[in-house]
């Protein structure tokens, strides 16, 4: 199967849309995945590079009891069609795009980027606040937020990326913004000098979605 199947070297900075029924595997990259409530789980690998075996049951992980060991279901669970598309590249493949004029947010103290954006049940956003910044960042939907780099105000409430979490502490890099907060706009400031604040924006549907191409 590894023979006869096409492969994509991971770049950072980018990433894929996989949806359900579409042979993939893990890369060599960390990645931020998105995911929808339904994903479900079925390794169609025997053996992993380096010669280490697969268990089983792993094969069958999350099939019917009725259906186990029916190798022909295993194959209508794939999505042929998606699996054998020859344009796989140019209609799964994202590279990260700016929201509005580079130059524009540049100058406003900003980067936001659509990370995640040719699935319409969730997406992603990539957002940069430059050092000593503040700025008001308005959405179209409710979000989460994950940070990734730097520490200043989020709204309200202190944020920064921890270096290190021990069990049992709470910190300040995970929250979430309702519909109405997000169409209001949320003030962040960036308290550094000379590091900028990354954070990650995940969304279910987003109306704004339907502006990118």
């Amino acid at each position: 199967l590894l023979e006869l199947s096409r492969c994509y070297k991971l770049s950072l900075d980018t990433g894929w849309d996989v949806p359900p029924g579409v042979l993939h595997a893990p890369g060599s990259l960390c990645t931020y995945e998105p995911q929808v409530a339904s994903d479900v789980y079925a390794m169609y690998q025997s053996v992993l590079y380096g010669g280490q075996c697969v268990p089983g049951d792993l094969l069958w992980k999350d099939t019917p009891a009725e259906k186990k060991n029916n190798f022909d279901y295993l194959i209508e669970v794939m999505d042929w069609e998606l699996n054998i598309d020859s344009e796989f590249h140019k209609n799964r493949f994202m590279a990260p795009k700016p929201v509005a004029d580079m130059d524009a947010m540049l100058e406003d103290g900003y980067v936001e980027e659509w990370i995640c954006y040719k699935c319409k049940d969730v997406c992603a956003k990539r957002l940069t606040i430059l050092p000593g910044r503040s700025v008001i960042i308005k959405d179209s939907a409710a979000y989460g937020v994950i940070m990734l780099q730097g520490h200043g105000r989020f709204g309200v409430w202190d944020i920064e990326t921890p270096v290190l979490i021990r069990y049992g502490q709470l910190t300040r890099d995970e929250y979430f913004v309702t519909e109405a907060a997000a169409k209001k706009g949320v003030a962040i400031k960036n308290d550094s000098s000379t590091e900028p604040v990354v954070m990650l924006k995940h969304f279910a549907e987003n109306p704004d979605l339907s502006y990118i191409s």
